[in-house]
């Protein structure tokens, strides 16, 4: 079996898969935590949550919520 370059750990959880893009976009665009948690309109605490995998229980809304701050289409958040 071919391993591509969008190949996913087996080991690698849906929300450990979410922190490191929003981490690695959340960087690209050069935005702090800060910024970050007021665009989302979250709490320091609630991004930090996220972006080390603790907050699991993501919404809908919540990944449209984060692809909206992060100027993204919300599949870019799964790839």
């Amino acid at each position: 079996m071919a391993v591509t370059a969008f190949a996913t750990p087996p080991e690698m959880t849906g929300a450990m898969l979410i922190a490191g893009n929003v981490v690695r976009l959340r960087r690209i665009r050069n935005l702090s935590l800060e910024t970050f948690a007021t665009r989302l309109g979250w709490s320091l605490a609630e991004v930090r949550a996220l972006e080390t995998s603790d907050k699991f229980n993501l919404a809908l809304d919540d990944i449209d919520n984060l692809a909206q701050a992060l100027d993204v289409e919300p599949a870019a958040l799964f790839v």
